[in-house]
Order: structure tokens, then sequence, then C-alpha cells
């Protein structure tokens, strides 16, 4: 049996794919930073340190076959050089390192960043993006989208190289957070849909970016992690990546829904009043984050008021990629967000 090496373990995806693979037996190893939460880990070969250490992660891979790579810089707000370090240095690296100890199968865990967003100026207004739509390196909104779209690009030079690697390309998760939630703050930073959905609740929303009708695309997370197993396990004993798969990259997103309708559909479940819309990031926004009640920075609140519509057809062709409806998630999310005491 393979032994599988998962980063970012202890995150809000990782801990998702944690559970799958413990699930079916799997050999794990998770490389966990210091001072992390160990909260169901209990039994899992552990390996302290950080990503960004190449010591670390030559003694992390050391006897691994399979990498999963999903740790990742996703706090809004934080400087250039973190993100870069993070996201893209310390990504590149550890593609060099799986390939000179012949790690089999490398699966990355990218970002709908990478791809950037749909719709207006470069697209009509509700352009859907799918594999082979390319970033604009002079559309960047910050740091972080920006590291996401380098991380890509080191992958694509591995690709080239015949390195069996490949990246899983989730778009807005959502859905119940395996770790430990007794309030907002201990929603993980990938959880951002639900940490809206709360803040919103709790009254600490200060309104919807843009219009409202702008494109989100929703996933649920188990169905992110499913994905990364299905990826991962497929046609093994073969070369993989298979031949005939079409991309080395695939987006496994769910529905793509209009922001006002997301917290249309989150009232009527929740109870609660949906959110005003706010067209500039001055006025009302602008008092409500400069007095700390807005959990949203300036560019995360300009990201927000655009489209992020994607298309997931690929890898429902190439390897049976699946979701669940968006009504099906939002109301398990609900429920779970009421149970954690997240809202009434």
């Amino acid at each position: 049996m393979p032994l599988h090496l998962v980063t970012g373990g202890t995150g809000y995806l990782g801990r998702h794919l944690l559970a799958k693979l413990l699930d079916g037996n799997r050999k794990v190893r998770v490389l966990v930073r210091p001072g992390s939460s160990r909260e169901g880990l209990e039994g899992v070969e552990l390996v302290e340190g950080e990503i960004t250490d190449r010591d670390t992660l030559e003694r992390a891979l050391d006897g691994v076959e399979r990498v999963f790579h999903v740790a990742a810089e996703t706090r809004d707000g934080q400087p250039a050089e973190l993100y870069d370090a993070v996201n893209h240095q310390a990504v590149t690296e550890f593609l060099e390192l799986a390939a000179d100890r012949g790690v089999s199968r490398f699966v990355h865990t990218s970002h709908y960043f990478a791809i950037g967003r749909s719709g207006e100026p470069r697209s009509d207004k509700d352009f859907v993006n799918d594999e082979y739509w390319t970033h604009s390196p002079d559309d960047m909104h910050d740091a972080q989208e920006l590291s996401k779209y380098d991380a890509e690009n080191s992958l694509n030079q591995r690709v080239s190289l015949s390195q069996p690697v490949l990246a899983i390309i989730p778009t807005m998760m959502y859905g119940p957070q395996l770790s430990s939630v007794k309030s907002v703050e201990d929603l993980r930073p990938g959880n951002r849909i639900v940490r809206m959905l709360a803040d919103h609740a709790a009254g600490r929303y200060a309104g919807l970016p843009g219009d409202g009708t702008q494109l989100w695309n929703l996933v649920h997370v188990e169905d992110v992690a499913a994905a990364h197993v299905a990826v991962m396990e497929a046609e093994d004993g073969g070369v993989w990546p298979p031949p005939r798969w079409g991309h080395w990259h695939y987006i496994a997103g769910g529905e793509n829904v209009r922001a006002a309708e997301l917290f249309a559909a989150f009232s009527r479940l929740a109870g609660v009043a949906p959110p005003k819309c706010l067209k500039k990031q001055g006025g009302l926004f602008g008092k409500l984050l400069g007095g700390g009640q807005d959990s949203r920075t300036k560019e995360r609140f300009a990201m927000d008021s655009h489209s992020w519509a994607f298309a997931s057809d690929l890898g429902k062709q190439d390897w049976g990629y699946s979701a669940r409806s968006f009504e099906e998630g939002l109301e398990q999310t609900v429920a779970w967000m009421a149970n954690s005491g997240l809202i009434p």
C-alpha cells in the first residue's frame, strides 16, 4: 500500500481529505506546523515543520509515493512576501524534491485565483471560465492571487518535463468544518463562504458587494475532497495521469449562483433578512470596515464584487467528477451552522 503525504491536513479542506483517506484505511503521513492543532490526527504519522523549510520537506517525503499538497496561505491581507514564499516558492521547491525522490503521483491543490475572474471587462457578463481560460497578469487583485497564478506556472513546467503531477482547482468552497467550531472566529480561512454567512447572521457583514448579480461558483468541501482522491487513484496500476485525460489541471466546482441568490437562499433557511448591496467601497462599507465590524479587506471586497463563474465539464468527462446541488449542499451547511451555534 502506497504511503500518502498530506500537507495542510489540519486546514479546512485538508481535514476532509484526511478523513476520506483514513476511511479507506490508506497509509497517511501529515506535515503539520509547530503549534497547530492535532485534533482528529490521533493514530496518524506526523512530521512537524514548515512548508517553506527544505529540510522539513525532505523529511516529510522520505518513503512517500504519493503527495497531496493542500497547504497554502489563504488568509486575506497578508504581506506579499508571505504569499509568494508559501503559495509559490514552496510549491516550486516541493515539486523539485518530489521529482528527485521519484514520487509517483503528486496532486497539487490550486485555487480559482489561478484562472482568474470571469465576466466583464474581459468577457461577457455571464461568461463561464473553464480549464482553457488564461489568466491575465494585468488583472490581478492582490499578491495572494498572483502567488496562486505563479504556482500553476511552476506546476505546468513540471508537466512539460513529464513529471506525474496534476492540479485540482477548487472554486468557492463551503460546508461543515471538521475541526471544533464554537464561534465565527473558529472558522478556518478556507471556509470563507460560511464565514460570510455567519458574519451576516451576527450582524457583522456590512453588505453585499457589487449589485448582487455577479456569479459565484459554489462547491461543497466534501465534493472537493472526493475529487482529490478520485484523481489520485484513477486507473491505479497504469500510467498516471492517464494520457487520455484532456488537461493537467481540473476545476472542481459546483453551481454558478448569483451572490444575491446565495444570501436569499441562506435567508430562507436561516431566518435572517438578506444583506443590502454595496456598490462602492466607500460609504457604509468604509465606515464599518474602519470600525472593525467587517472581516473583509478592501482587496477581498473588490474580488467579491466580481464574477467567479466556472465549469467542471472536463473533470466530469475525463474521470467522473460530480458535485451535489447547491440546494442540497446549502441545506446541509445551514443545519451544521445551527448545530454549531453559528446561527440561531
